[in-house]
């Protein structure tokens, strides 16, 4: 199927997402996509950021269960950034955000008072949406979206970019193919779809291996900066180096050393600002669920919310909600924290059905009985015996 519709030998393919972008370059791919230096990398990596997984209360009762269609390729379908036009530091009075594509550094004021905060920012490793005044780097596509419910921005730093649409005719033809597929050719073509994107935001500072023989140590040792040395025999030793190393990294270490280290790696061949704009379309296409109603809890592609869905919401077309018990209504449902949850609802037999979802162990594992005693702050050990 690889050979006849995409001329691609997957027999020389080392992984899945490696995969979808061969088929992406082979068949789709009409443009350059540029890549960048160091410095610019690390200003729009600072606004790649995850998903909207927030839990607002710990129990709800009577609410609704929706889940997007194909999230993250319905944002592969917006306009991506492509030319870096020029960067900002300096803004005048009449800078108008609503006419700028891009990323900003921003200084962020909301309201104590925003019931649904609904900008992201890191904090301690992790991605949390707060309220008050802090600094970040985001999409221009977020700020205007959330500057309609009480953020304020003042501008630090911009990088402005051309806009292109890139992924339009590899998205379409992959839904087209998952709506109509069953089987094995349908999870392909999901996973195709899901897939893509992440492979643009491959981290900068990457590890390389390889093996050389030891005579040749001491060239690598002049130009790279080495993780660890693994002796093979008496000829042959694997070596761990860093690669794309930071700039400021190399000058500090060539401070101190009589031999000149070199970045020879320093052009990051990937796009973080393609998967920033990704993720940010994704958190914004969830903004609107999460005002519609009393949001109880949102993960990435899915909300439950206390109030049903206008039906101009619901279909099977890219980026509409699809809902996940159709037609019923979660009688009792517990939210304990991030991708920790469980609830109950009566079936169209009027049989009560349980179901959960915890971190780290099996789905539907937990009582409604052990999900109220977590609620409680009660623990307990359980065991796992689907083995």
């Amino acid at each position: 199927m690889y050979l006849t519709e995409y001329n691609v030998d997957i027999t020389t393919i080392l992984s899945t997402n490696t995969l979808s972008m061969k088929i992406f370059r082979s068949k789709y791919f009409k443009v350059n996509i540029p890549i960048f230096k160091w410095i610019d990398y690390a200003f729009i990596r600072e606004g790649y950021l995850g998903g909207a997984t927030v839990y607002y209360k710990m129990k709800a009762e009577n609410i609704y269960y929706y889940d997007v269609n194909s999230l993250y390729p319905f944002a592969l379908m917006k306009p991506m950034p492509q030319e870096l036009i020029r960067k900002i530091k300096i803004f005048e009075n009449d800078f108008n955000l609503d006419s700028f594509f891009g990323f900003l550094k921003v200084v962020v004021n909301s309201s104590k008072d925003i019931k649904l905060p609904l900008l992201p920012c890191k904090y301690n490793g992790k991605t949390i949406f707060p309220t008050g005044t802090w600094t970040g780097t985001y999409f221009s596509g977020e700020l205007k979206a959330v500057s309609a419910h009480g953020y304020k921005f003042k501008f630090l730093e911009a990088y402005e970019f051309s806009q292109i649409d890139l992924f339009s005719d590899y998205v379409t033809h992959f839904y087209e193919q998952k709506r109509n597929s069953v089987g094995p050719k349908r999870f392909l073509a999901k996973m195709h779809l899901n897939q893509l994107y992440g492979i643009f935001g491959s981290k900068h500072d990457l590890l390389e291996t390889r093996n050389i023989y030891i005579d040749d140590l001491d060239q690598f040792i002049g130009t790279r900066v080495l993780k660890s040395i693994i002796p093979i025999n008496d000829k042959i030793i694997t070596l761990l180096m860093h690669k794309n190393i930071k700039d400021d990294v190399i000058l500090e270490l060539n401070s101190d050393l009589d031999i000149k280290l070199t970045n020879q790696f320093y052009l990051v061949k990937a796009n973080v600002a393609i998967s920033s704009a990704v993720t940010a379309y994704a958190r914004i296409h969830l903004i609107t669920f999460k005002i519609a109603g009393s949001c109880v809890y949102t993960d990435t592609d899915s909300v439950f919310i206390s109030e049903k869905l206008d039906d101009k919401f619901i279909g099977s077309e890219l980026g509409f909600m699809k809902d996940e018990l159709p037609g019923l209504i979660i009688k009792e449902g517990y939210f304990l924290g991030i991708k920790k949850y469980g609830y109950q609802f009566l079936d169209k037999k009027n049989n009560l059905v349980t179901k959960s979802t915890s971190a780290g162990i099996e789905k539907i594992s937990l009582t409604f009985d052990e999900i109220i005693k977590l609620s409680k702050g009660e623990k307990f050990i359980k065991e796992n015996l689907s083995d």
